[in-house]
């Protein structure tokens, strides 16, 4: 039997200086085929924007990259416990910072990313899959 998620991803932000905010709709079927672009050494955070109906416990983010059908980074974060909001606002969380590759191989080719948020449970609450490309300067 399948039971609705408790947490809700409304958002997945990144966020980097010299850039503006982007913030990507984990629904948007588009994600995989318009990458979003990242410059080449920048340091950036990405964020997550959601709701809770109900209680998650040890909620945890996870994206596997993959380039040309081969692994090329994992992040794995922990996300926290969390219970509903009275008001119903969206919880924010950022996660820790990451590095972009530099060079011109990494600038060739498309990357590939599948996120996906679960808990202590086993319970997955978004998986979604999305794509950047990295260039010498933010587009």
């Amino acid at each position: 039997m399948s039971e609705e998620p408790k947490l809700v991803l409304l958002a997945l932000t990144v966020n980097s200086e010299g850039s503006e905010r982007l913030r990507l709709d984990p629904a948007d079927s588009e994600l995989r085929t318009k990458p979003v672009v990242f410059k080449e050494g920048a340091e950036y955070t990405l964020g997550l924007e959601f709701r809770v109906d109900g209680i998650v416990s040890g909620a945890r983010y996870v994206h596997l990259v993959k380039r040309a059908g081969t692994k090329v980074d994992k992040v794995e974060s922990l996300v926290g416990s969390y219970g509903a909001s009275a008001e119903g606002k969206p919880y924010k969380k950022e996660l820790p910072a990451e590095e972009v590759p530099a060079g011109l191989i990494a600038r060739s080719g498309a990357y590939d990313v599948h996120s996906r948020i679960s808990d202590d449970d086993g319970t997955v609450h978004a998986d979604f899959k999305w794509s950047f490309r990295i260039a010498a300067d933010w587009q």
